[in-house]
């Protein structure tokens, strides 16, 4: 009995198996979007604030739709998620000029918005208490191989098709995910809170459970370094490609391979990540990859070779991969059962907050200062999560 109860069911690796797909569709176009906007005739001001509509609407939406979610039941929340995935492709595909760019993402949101939080969640829930970290980092792994396998299909596709063809060509991910998920899931699945505790946690109040939440040291501090890494992340990862092309020289083709080289090392960190945190604490591992990820930061404007480039987007990866792992973990192991999703939902949007100042950043400095002085400040911007997570309280799985 006592194994059982701390396996996990095969339910798990289900949703771990669907979250792969659905998040391949956006890992697939990320390394060429600002490259696609461009080549539709904006500028890289107006990339900067076509991403911050994108992150501010991250912001708004996620709490709401998770709220909607649990109210009308996980099961069709999914199936409309991935139903929105495939199309919302097939109109970047279509678009005739920047102007749809502009307008895609509000429609894209009830996907994108509710998604995350959603299989993340009922991944968590079917985890014992005591293996939240494992869990976490299992499935994450699961869902950020996209990031190694994405840009590896761009690099190959990118030779071969154009960007519109590309995005036709990710609408199939979140078709198949939908077809495992209907065949592999049936529609009464009990996850391991009934949907009658789902309703009686939404009556329980919104404000009164975020009011719980916001009141927790920690979840005060994961807000703080959540922001600062979403910012100068959603940064480097607009401009990364169009640095490589411009700057380096390279081909569109071999950008969107580093990109693989972050994904490879970023998805195949979590496991052993989720790992290190339950054994060493999740303030040492945070520590340890912020300070790290500012040195990274800190020497990209100075390799300008593949040879020297290479080892910092290894790095850059495994502090991506082993910070995602560490804050999600230590925010389960933070807050109540009852409030695990909307923490979560909270949790989302401040990634929408960080990415919309960093996209907004983008939008009025990208044309204007130096790449290497922006990769410069985004280091700069990480320095204060050093001292708040210095701060942070250990966390101990509820049980």
């Amino acid at each position: 009995m006592g194994e059982k109860a701390n396996s996990l069911p095969r339910s798990f690796y289900v949703i771990s198996v669907v979250s792969f797909l659905f998040s391949l569709t956006r890992n697939v176009t990320q390394p060429i979007f600002s490259l696609y906007v461009l080549e539709l005739g904006a500028s890289l001001r107006q990339v900067g604030f076509i991403l911050s509509i994108q992150s501010f609407l991250m912001i708004v939406a996620r709490i709401p739709l998770t709220l909607l979610a649990e109210k009308i039941g996980r099961y069709k929340m999914f199936a409309v998620t991935f139903v929105i995935q495939a199309t919302t492709s097939v109109l970047y595909a279509i678009a005739p000029s920047s102007t749809w760019l502009y307008l895609i993402p509000f429609y894209q949101i009830i996907a994108s918005g509710s998604f995350n939080q959603l299989a993340m969640s009922t991944a968590s829930d079917m985890a014992p208490a005591t293996r939240q970290g494992d869990a976490l980092g299992r499935y994450m792994t699961f869902m950020t191989m996209g990031m190694f396998v994405g840009p590896l299909i761009t690099g190959v596709f990118i030779t071969q098709i154009s960007y519109r063809q590309l995005y036709l060509v990710t609408a199939l991910f979140p078709i198949i995910g939908l077809v495992l998920f209907l065949r592999n899931i049936p529609r009464n699945t009990k996850w391991t809170q009934s949907e009658d505790d789902s309703r009686d946690k939404v009556q329980l109040g919104t404000l009164n459970a975020l009011r719980m939440i916001l009141r927790n040291r920690n979840v005060l501090i994961l807000t703080l370094i959540r922001t600062t890494y979403s910012m100068s992340n959603t940064v480097f990862t607009a401009l990364f490609a169009v640095y490589a092309v411009r700057e380096l020289g390279f081909s569109p083709s071999l950008a969107a391979l580093l990109f693989s080289v972050v994904g490879f090392a970023n998805a195949f960190v979590k496991f052993p990540a989720g790992t290190l945190s339950d054994r060493l604490g999740a303030k040492r591992v945070l520590f340890a990859s912020f300070g790290v990820l500012i040195l990274v930061y800190a020497s990209i404007p100075y390799a300008k070779t593949i040879t020297l480039l290479l080892p910092l987007l290894v790095l850059f990866g495994l502090c991506w991969g082993t910070r995602a792992v560490t804050e999600w973990a230590t925010l389960a192991n933070t807050v109540t059962q009852e409030t695990k999703a909307l923490a979560m939902s909270y949790l989302s949007s401040v990634w929408g907050l960080g990415a919309t100042l960093g996209s907004l950043m983008l939008g009025i400095f990208g044309d204007t200062i130096p790449f290497s002085t922006i990769f410069l400040i985004l280091g700069l911007i990480n320095i204060p999560a050093l001292p708040a997570i210095y701060l942070m309280k250990n966390t101990r799985a509820r049980t």
